[in-house]
């Protein structure tokens, strides 16, 4: 398929979206966690030691936009009394054997050269949620031990008893487990909107190749600038 092509399926894609419904709507961010985003854990080092620099885009990326932009629609949430719920990337057991073995593997070479694992238990001070997007009381934590929430959890089920039929979904990392969750989320019949400034790739290129896979078919991409306008709208401003 030719690029303009693609580019008018797109704009077909775009005139389809549903209309935003705030009270059925959940804001969804993915595994925003000290390991995850911040440098000082053995998995930046592991990383940074097989491929030096690797993950620098990606860091400054979550850090200067991503993350400051979850901290506005949080902020637009709370304000209207919306559901936020967050998503951890951690091991039930303390030795991670819960995991699978593509992220043992990981977390044995971690372990050796940097003396804790990449992907680390629940309870560890590496899985907390980073302090700029600290949950309150009211939000729902949902901790997985695989990519997609919706492969190990019963995400679902809280998600339909809280009466929640379209996702906001930000987060890290923008192809792996904010994908993942995503296009489940769309296969299980929500309505899902990922927010393309609010989430971050290992490369510009890869988020950007991601988000136009997931907009030809399984949902639709906002700006969090959009997507706080449409809630404001719909909510009386």
């Amino acid at each position: 398929m030719s690029e303009d092509k693609v580019g008018s399926w797109l704009d077909m894609r775009k005139s389809m979206a549903p209309i935003i419904r705030p009270e059925k709507c959940g804001l969804l961010i993915i595994d925003m966690q000290e390991y995850q985003v911040r440098k000082g854990w053995p998995a930046y080092k592991l990383s940074n030691s097989i491929v030096p620099g690797m993950l620098d885009y990606f860091m400054r990326q979550t850090a200067e936009v991503a993350e400051p932009n979850i901290g506005k629609l949080i902020a637009c949430f709370r304000q209207h009394g919306l559901k936020i719920i967050y998503t951890m990337y951690s091991s039930f057991q303390k030795d991670g054997e819960d995991l699978a073995a593509r992220t043992r593997f990981f977390n044995a070479m971690a372990t050796e050269k940097f003396g804790g694992a990449a992907f680390p238990y629940k309870d560890h001070p590496a899985s907390r949620i980073v302090d700029t997007l600290k949950p309150e009381e009211t939000d729902l934590i949902v901790i997985k031990n695989t990519s997609s929430v919706f492969t190990a959890t019963k995400l679902e089920f809280l998600l339909r008893n809280m009466g929640i039929e379209q996702l906001f979904v930000t987060g890290v990392v923008t192809n792996m487990c904010v994908e993942g969750s995503a296009r489940t989320a769309g296969e299980l019949g929500f309505e899902v909107f990922i927010i393309d400034d609010a989430c971050a790739a290992w490369s510009e290129q890869i988020h950007k190749n991601t988000l136009q896979s997931f907009s030809l078919l399984f949902g639709h991409v906002l700006t969090t600038q959009e997507a706080i306008a449409r809630v404001d709208e719909k909510m009386g401003g």
